[in-house]
């Protein structure tokens, strides 16, 4: 029984501090023993005078009475919260047992081939360090010096972040030398190749990872990902990362350079997927749900066009643009529309995505970016009031969920019913049934400024504080939710099928390692489709494949 799980499943914090002052439980966990803690716990440096490579009680008594009464303050403050939350459910405690199984399998990696782009991308950075010396007498790890020798240049940076570099990256009125090194301290400081620090930091004697999936990550019930973080892999920008896999066993710059177009550091970015391997004798067999919320929120609207383009073609995209731009609708133009129009195929791509909960025009513009385009502020307004007046259903949806969830503060003890969903306050909760049965609990919930609020953790922030929420934002919840608890039912059908042992889930999609020769893709996509009582109507679709890397 895990008392972190136990909050997440009643929407406080993870963190064991933060859900003891949340709940101000008579035990609080001692802040002022955490320094002593990480000392005690992990290796000392010899000295001269003391080679010992651990602390002992008899070295520093008084640090280890701190670490001792660090200790207890944890279980006792644990033990308050047990008490404290309404317990797991049955339900919920049968998938995370399924949960400790996944983590103790583990997933193998290809620990010859993360050597092999190590050594590349070692190469490749030593090359970026002694171009930047010999332009600015500066190494990219100088970020504050570097940023001061660009302002030197008569360019006004204000930091180095991510972010900022990639907007002034932009700018194409910048001074050669300035962008040169903006670049190359983009790349030398890419985030994704160090993924491949963390699978081998990381790895088991057997050479598998384990402990990678974290349950319950999100308040919704989704899984989060710890140690090499799935969940938010680099998206490949080279169309086949495994003959690039077989590239780097020649550990050649020149070779990688010469059969790829786009900069080396990208190139080994893409292939963190195909490091991940299944066991010998095994494949990978993973499957995905195909626009598992875009389906579900079209069905909780009650959107019959909509549903009826899920249950036939799927062509989701094509339909949300012709829809704004005017096309006709049916079938054949629809497939010539997206050979034809290929640009306003994307633009419905990123209306549909950017829109369906709510969003305003800097969602689309966010949106565009993270697909590596540009949509400027006014273009962006104009496709969300095109995209709004194309789907009233859905707007409609979101003025009523935000409705009953409201009335439901107001009147506590009373259920508000709105789109497959339910509202009911309960002592210091707001639940939200979802059509599976399962609650999402939202904590101590108000109405401040006809707006409904509750305590959770910030998405931006990532503190625990007072949150604004909305009909659009419940309809994520509930659609993330709902997605979730498809997932789960199909974990369960593959698990009990016996030949398909999981790894893990990232987003909407299982993976599974079943041996050579046994089980099929078609197979898994109907196991995970199979009809669920509580979702009927719901048109859902697995798109799988068997490989022997892991790859989107």
């Amino acid at each position: 029984h895990c008392t972190m799980v136990q909050a997440k499943e009643n929407g406080l914090p993870a963190d064991l501090g933060r859900c003891g002052k949340a709940l101000k439980t008579p035990h609080q966990k001692d802040e002022d023993g955490r320094p002593d803690m990480l000392r005690l716990s992990k290796p000392r440096t010899p000295s001269k005078h003391n080679p010992a490579t651990r602390w002992t009680p008899e070295d520093v008594p008084e640090k280890f009475f701190n670490l001792y009464k660090y200790c207890v303050d944890d279980v006792l403050t644990e033990r308050d919260i047990h008490y404290a939350c309404k317990p797991i459910t049955k339900n919920e405690r049968k998938i995370y047992l399924l949960d400790q199984k996944i983590n103790d399998r583990g997933w193998m990696v290809d620990l010859k081939s993360i050597d092999d782009v190590q050594f590349l991308i070692d190469e490749y950075k030593k090359r970026i360090v002694e171009k930047m010396i010999k332009l600015c007498g500066l190494k990219p790890t100088q970020t504050q010096a570097l940023a001061e020798w660009i302002r030197q240049q008569g360019v006004d940076i204000p930091n180095l972040q991510a972010q900022t570099v990639e907007d002034y990256l932009k700018k194409k009125d910048q001074p050669q030398e300035v962008r040169w090194a903006l670049r190359m301290y983009s790349l030398h400081n890419m985030k994704a190749p160090a993924k491949y620090t963390a699978m081998e930091r990381a790895v088991c004697s057997d050479g598998a990872l384990r402990g990678m999936f974290n349950f319950y990550g999100a308040s919704t019930g989704r899984w989060s990902s710890r140690i090499v973080q799935l969940q938010n892999l680099f998206r490949p920008v080279i169309d086949d990362p495994e003959f690039a896999i077989e590239l780097f066993n020649e550990r050649e710059l020149a070779v990688i350079k010469l059969w790829f177009e786009k900069n080396p550091m990208k190139v080994f970015a893409s292939c963190v997927r195909g490091m991940l391997i299944p066991r010998i004798g095994h494949d990978l067999l993973f499957a995905d749900f195909s626009s598992i919320e875009a389906r579900i929120v079209a069905w909780m609207a009650n959107a019959i066009d909509k549903l009826k383009i899920f249950r036939t073609h799927g062509l989701v995209y094509e339909y949300t643009a012709s829809k704004i731009w005017g096309h006709p609708l049916d079938l054949a133009s629809l497939k010539r529309f997206k050979k034809e129009h290929p640009d306003l195929r994307f633009l419905g791509k990123i209306a549909e995505l950017a829109f369906g909960y709510q969003g305003g025009q800097a969602a689309g513009v966010k949106m565009a970016k993270q697909f590596g385009a540009d949509l400027d502020d006014e273009r962006a307004n104009e496709v969300k009031w095109s995209w709004r007046s194309a789907n009233p259903e859905i707007v409609a949806m979101w003025d009523n969920v935000n409705d009953a969830a409201k009335l439901a503060v107001l009147q506590p003890g009373t259920t508000q019913q709105a789109h497959r969903l339910a509202f009911r306050v309960v002592g210091d909760y707001l639940y939200m049934r979802l059509p599976s049965g399962r609650k999402l609990a939202y904590y101590k919930p108000q109405i401040k400024n006809d707006e409904l609020r509750y305590w959770g953790v910030d998405t931006y922030t990532r503190q625990w504080s007072l949150c604004k929420t909305y009909g659009g934002k419940l309809v994520q919840n509930a659609a993330e939710g709902i997605a979730r608890d498809l997932m789960v039912a199909g974990m369960f059908n593959l698990y009990r099928r016996g030949i398909y042992p999981i790894l893990g889930t990232v987003h909407d999609e299982i993976i599974t390692e079943p041996k050579e020769g046994k089980g099929s893709v078609k197979e898994v996509e109907e196991l995970m489709t199979q009809p669920l009582r509580w979702a009927k109507g719901l048109p859902v679709k697995a798109v799988g494949e068997r490989c022997k890397r892991y790859k989107k």
